[in-house]
């Protein structure tokens, strides 16, 4: 297996991301600097440090939560504000942490700001994250909006053609009228509060927004801080879109 490879599996990050930390000279096999990204290694026999940390190979978790507004998806909140850790069973812990006895690493799947809630899916599972989050792969996600004023159902089509933003254009895939000030809007990018800045930008304030849906992901009756292990067949859907993604993506290498 890839060094990248492996170490996505392990939960450190995505595998793109595995090979900048590769090439920075981060990662450790047999107590040796490897920066090769070829370097094929064995999870049973090899010992693999990142940053001088001994990298543990344990089964991936897959958790969705209903996070709630005031909670920060960051890891590490300088301000001590509310966490979404606080809201995970003791087993799962934060990715930046080592994981004790019986606990495992964990992080977030794409964010959702302080002041968003919905559905967010917690993993270890590195190219899982990647083909949700990454724009290549397109994975849709759904939003419930609540905005200041009434929408003009002419709108509809300027939400779809999109606007110019400082970093770049953004678009929405679909959306949906639920009532004057109430949509469902669909994306399959995810940049920072992209949702908020593409309404604002066509003179939308957003009161609420809460993520229904992630790819094949639903948010179901889960109320805010609630949150479950997904069921097997949620599993299976998530592992087959992974594989599927990866295997259609020119280039890349599993």
């Amino acid at each position: 297996m890839r060094i990248a490879r492996a170490l996505a599996l392990a939960g450190i990050d995505s595998r793109r991301k595995c090979e900048v930390h590769i090439k920075n000279g981060a990662v450790q096999v047999n107590g040796e600097v490897v920066r090769d990204l070829g370097r094929q290694v064995d999870l049973a026999s090899d010992h693999i440090t990142f940053r001088g940390r001994t990298v543990s190979f344990e089964s991936y978790s897959y958790y969705l939560l209903h996070k709630p507004v005031g909670y920060t998806t960051t890891a590490n909140d300088e301000q001590a504000r509310a966490n979404v850790y606080e809201l995970l069973p003791k087993q799962l812990v934060a990715g930046t942490r080592q994981p004790g006895k019986g606990k495992t690493r964990v992080f977030p799947v794409g964010r959702l700001d302080r002041d968003s809630s919905g559905l967010l899916l917690f993993t270890n599972d590195g190219d899982l994250a990647n083909v949700l989050t990454h724009p290549r792969y397109g994975v849709g996600k759904w939003y419930d909006i609540k905005l200041n004023r009434a929408f003009d159902p002419r709108d509809g089509k300027r939400i779809i053609a999109g606007v110019h933003l400082s970093d770049g254009h953004a678009r929405a895939e679909d959306v949906r009228i639920l009532s004057r000030r109430r949509l469902r809007v669909l994306m399959r990018e995810g940049r920072k509060r992209e949702v908020r800045r593409l309404l604002e930008a066509m003179g939308h304030q957003v009161v609420e927004l809460c993520r229904v849906s992630f790819g094949p992901l639903m948010l179901g009756n889960l109320r805010p801080s609630q949150g479950r292990f997904l069921s097997r067949p949620e599993k299976k859907q998530l592992l087959l879109l992974k594989d599927q993604s990866l295997k259609s993506s020119a280039g890349v290498k599993i």
